[in-house]
């Protein structure tokens, strides 16, 4: 149930209006990085997921960012208020000013209209805690280039908010994997391929005219990498040797999503009774407290 509260998160106040920089806020309300996307894509996540804790998780931050959503719009109609009245305004953005009275749409920036295709939503727990942390960098980023485009002391300090607001989200969603207890890079139920997933596979080579030139670093020799040339450099290439997979045979938490598809050596079937299993206690428990 949701349940709308007539009070901002965060309160916000302006000086002079600026339909300009207004536009550029359109990209947190409508945008790729945006609040809604984040609300959409944490909440539907929710919906999906099996394991209580996680879900509540979820639903709270997917919640929480419908709250951004608001903020971000009472601080676009307060920069925006003068495509209402006044012509060489509202020449800075017809869309905004015609089609939109003014006021907030559901476009970005450029005018192009949010699209659910901005949503990741895999129905992996684990996959989908990857894109969150991904998703709330990506949006601090953009809060942080919003502050560096205004003078604005209200705008900057209502921005600031929800720039910090991301980063709680991200360490958030960090811990929610790292509890999950599974190694780093273990996803589904098949195990990848022995050696060739080791190998880094060297295929940017010479040097160009302007300098650039191979590197080795961290990321092609740690985590278990090796650096591996290719065929035309006189290397070995990579190990493309068949190899069947193997359902089952990765690590897994005991909170992980049901695994999809008929043929996963049971590993399926075992994780949806395990999940019926953990629900039927969780409600038998819900019923005693009361």
């Amino acid at each position: 149930m949701y349940h709308h509260v007539k009070k901002l998160m965060y309160t916000v106040n302006i000086g002079e209006p600026d339909p300009k920089f207004g536009k550029m806020l359109l990209e947190q309300f409508g945008g790729a990085n945006g609040e809604l996307a984040a609300a959409m894509q944490y909440s539907i996540q929710g919906f999906n997921c099996e394991d209580p804790a996680r879900k509540d998780l979820l639903m709270d931050i997917g919640t929480e960012e419908l709250s951004h959503l608001e903020v971000v719009g009472a601080l676009i109609r307060m920069h925006l208020k003068p495509l209402k009245s006044e012509r060489e305004a509202a020449e800075a953005d017809p869309l905004v000013a015609v089609a939109g009275g003014g006021g907030v749409a559901l476009f970005d920036s450029m005018g192009n209209a949010w699209t659910a295709n901005y949503l990741k939503v895999t129905g992996d727990l684990a996959v989908d805690l990857h894109s969150n942390i991904a998703a709330e960098a990506r949006a601090k980023i953009v809060y942080e280039r919003l502050i560096s485009f205004t003078t604005d002391e209200g705008s900057k300090q209502a921005l600031q908010f929800l720039m910090s607001r991301e980063i709680t989200h991200m360490r958030a969603f960090t811990a929610a994997l790292e509890s999950m207890h599974k190694p780093q890079f273990s996803i589904g139920i098949i195990q990848p391929t022995p050696v060739l997933v080791d190998q880094f596979f060297n295929a940017s080579t010479g040097e160009s005219q302007y300098g650039d030139t191979d590197h080795v670093g961290p990321w092609n020799s740690a985590n278990g990498l090796q650096l591996v040339q290719s065929e035309i450099k006189g290397g070995e290439g990579l190990d493309t040797q068949p190899y069947t997979p193997q359902p089952g045979t990765e690590t897994t938490s005991p909170v992980d999503s049901t695994p999809v598809g008929e043929y996963t050596n049971g590993v399926g079937t075992n994780k949806a009774k395990s999940h019926d299993k953990h629900a039927a206690k969780l409600h038998k428990e819900a019923k005693v407290a009361v």
